[in-house]
């Protein structure tokens, strides 16, 4: 009922396009999206799944955008994904005769492509909605390609950094550094590691302390400070000024080096492109220029593709054109290259524009861990960073690697290769999913079970449906009903709801009978079977913050996770808790109340979208515009779509044309643009008129723009 704003409306795009059976004949196909436009799930899934069998393009399209719907029992992410590389790859075999064919059910290139789009949005999304290191890794793990994969990678760095510099030890600091060595904060960390473990064994303030350290740490930066301490002991209070000092009245001093390296430490203890260029001209004499000019260039460089007059190249966070526009497409940057494409081939470049794998591959994908996909002709491998084949591109189908284990197809058949390329489990799979947890979903005779990294049977194959492990547990469907397995192949859960949620906060929704409850990990129902629901719904009755929205007689409350009330059952609608506030529709309108069940804001709203950074988007009418914290309309509705605050700015639909707001309503960007799509790095990419810009959320200014935008 409510629109999660823009991002819906992507997905909206996709089902609208995808169901336009009006300009069709009946057929498989259509009932399956017509079911689909219905959400009717189950009945949509069953024929796309006949579909599949005779259509392996179309079946696999419309599964995708099953198990990538939210308000959906089989929402689910890692389905979805792999739906969409399988859609991607049938696509890429279909002769033009079957894409004229499945065009009108908005099966096209864009269309496909945009699946992916799509899935990793979505886990973008939660993930940063979770903001957990356990997400970030499972973010990682399941959705290695995804171009928002820096994102997650700063955001754990960014978590696990906090960890360590919390427990306030130069152990914590070194493991973070051995973890991450190439994050963001590894500059900071370093400094800080060697900050504390001079700290540590020094505590006392003594010569022989200092001298120990000198002697047990011959290399540490801090060996300056420590020789200086020893010969003058008025330095252990050291500024900029004092070790500058130091620096200029003892100009053959053996430490004068360690002297200017703490100076650069004093003077930048976070290091940032302004800080650096400020100490460059404070500081022209300084003896290792070079590692600044290294550190800028390796370390803290983001470029960005871009086209103009239908050529690519590369600009950097502040507009600079690094890479000329001589390619005709390019791709972004990943484990520092990117793929450009040129006379009908694609290869790869670094940062500084140099060709570091040739112009012989057909189709590249993204580098991860170091390996990248690639096909030449009709057949698919992996190689390395410098263009070596790990893989041998003899493969009708490779997928991105799980678990340090990638699915590898030829003629129909599955296998499984390790990341020195060795053909660990041999081409004898009827179908095969990716590993997760050390095992993987296989199919034999139609029925579903679980191998190891071995390629042994570990879980025979008896069911009709199974899905990833994820933290020891599995979901497993046989004759329509649900339970749960553990990695030996246990019942956690006894095969016998109707449906099973997902975890979260240690419970899962279960389903039977209409009747919804709550179990444990271990399969304990501890919360009894006394609401209403149904499949659809499960999604909605998961647990956030210690609470979960339940129904009962069609009216919505909510409880804690001992079951008791903490809102009474009385409300026709109830959103997830977003922002700390809960959207609740009560005679047909809609208001807020908060964690703790406290009314925040009267129901007198047509829908909302919920609270993000201090703004809830309503509708009012057939508009949509924003309240603020106490529920006054600070931006009036008169958008035809708008999407959630993210810094401090939210996209908007006028005329059906995109523009940019801030939180007062101020246009940054008229409704004029045919899409804007955010990207890494708060930036937002604007197309206007086949031409293109990017815009700096940080700065609210345009960070480059094409001749003529």
């Amino acid at each position: 009922m409510l629109l999660n704003t823009f991002r819906k409306s992507f997905l909206l795009t996709f089902l609208l396009i995808a169901v336009n059976l009006l300009q069709v004949k009946a057929g498989a196909i259509d009932k399956a999206f017509e079911a689909l436009e219905m959400k009717d799930y189950f009945k949509a899934r069953d024929l796309f799944e006949k579909v599949e069998k005779s259509d392996k393009l179309a079946g696999n399209f419309g599964l995708c955008l099953v198990h990538v719907a939210k308000q959906n029992p089989f929402y689910n992410l890692d389905s979805a994904q792999v739906y969409a590389m399988r859609a991607e790859s049938f696509w890429r075999l279909a002769s033009d005769k079957d894409k004229k064919k499945l065009a009108p059910y908005g099966i096209s290139d864009k269309g496909v492509q945009g699946l992916r789009v799509m899935v990793y949005m979505y886990a973008t999304a939660e993930a940063m909605e979770l903001r957990t290191i356990e997400g970030c890794n499972s973010f990682l793990k399941r959705f290695s390609s995804a171009p928002q994969k820096k994102e997650i990678l700063d955001l754990k760095a960014t978590l696990s950094f906090e960890t360590a510099k919390a427990e306030n030890s130069h152990q914590s600091i070194k493991k973070f550094i051995q973890d991450f060595p190439s994050a963001p904060e590894t500059v900071d960390a370093k400094s800080l590691y060697e900050k504390f473990l001079f700290e540590e064994k020094t505590k006392d303030g003594s010569v022989e302390s200092f001298r120990q350290f000198v002697e047990d740490y011959p290399d540490s930066p801090f060996k300056s400070k420590a020789d200086d301490m020893i010969f003058e002991i008025s330095m252990e209070n050291a500024s900029v000024k004092t070790v500058h000092d130091f620096i200029k009245k003892n100009p053959n001093s053996p430490f004068k080096n360690d002297a200017w390296r703490k100076l650069f430490r004093l003077f930048a203890p976070k290091l940032t492109a302004a800080v650096l260029a400020e100490f460059k001209l404070e500081y022209p004499q300084y003896p290792f220029m070079d590692e600044l000019d290294d550190e800028l260039n390796i370390l803290t460089m983001q470029l960005f593709p871009a086209e103009q007059n239908g050529r690519f190249g590369f600009v950097s966070r502040n507009g600079k054109l690094i890479v000329p526009f001589e390619y005709e497409n390019a791709a972004d940057f990943s484990d520092g290259l990117a793929a450009v494409y040129q006379n009908g081939r694609w290869g790869y470049i670094d940062k500084k524009g140099k060709i570091i794998v040739s112009f012989n591959n057909d189709e590249a994908f993204a580098f991860n861990n170091g390996l990248a996909i690639v096909e030449r002709g009709d057949f698919a491998g992996v190689i390395n960073k410098t263009g070596d084949v790990i893989v041998s591109i003899s493969y009708d189908e490779v997928f991105e690697f799980r678990d340090d284990m990638a699915s590898v197809v030829k003629d129909e058949l599955y296998g499984f290769v390790n990341v020195d390329g060795e053909l660990t489990i041999p081409l004898k799979l009827e179908e095969a999913w990716d590993f997760s947890e050390s095992l993987a979903v296989i199919s034999l005779r139609g029925l579903k079970g679980y191998i190891n990294k071995n390629g042994a049977v570990v879980v025979k194959c008896q069911y009709d449906d199974a899905e990833s492990f994820e933290q020891g547990l599995a979901r497993v469907t046989r004759a329509g009903k649900m339970g749960l397995i553990n990695a030996g192949g246990d019942s956690i859960a006894p095969v016998k709801y109707d449906r099973i949620g997902q975890f979260s906060e240690g419970l899962a929704c279960v389903l039977l009978n209409n009747k919804v409850g709550y179990i444990d990990r271990y399969g304990n129902e501890v919360i009894p079977l006394i609401y209403d629901g149904k499949p659809e719904e499960m999604v909605r009755f998961a647990f956030s913050n210690g609470n979960a929205i339940v129904r009962k007689d069609k009216k919505y409350g909510v409880i804690d996770k001992t079951g008791a009330i903490a809102k009474p059952l009385e409300f026709a609608l109830i959103d997830a808790v977003k922002d700390g506030r809960y959207a609740a529709k009560k005679k047909d309108k809609f208001g807020f109340f908060n964690e703790m069940g406290i009314d925040v804001i009267a129901s007198k709203y047509d829908d909302t979208g919920g609270f993000s950074e201090g703004r809830a988007s309503v509708k009012v009418g057939d508009f949509w515009g924003y309240i603020d914290d106490v529920g006054e309309i600070v931006i009036p509705a008169e958008f035809q779509q708008v999407s959630d605050f993210i810094g401090g700015a939210a996209i908007v639909m006028r005329a059906d044309f995109y523009g940019l707001i801030n939180k007062n309503g101020e246009y940054l960007i008229p409704c004029g643009m045919d899409e804007i799509v955010a990207t890494e790095g708060d930036l937002l990419r604007l197309e206007k008129e086949g031409k293109m810009a990017y815009f700096d959320l940080r700065t609210k200014k345009m960070m480059w723009q094409a001749a003529g935008f």
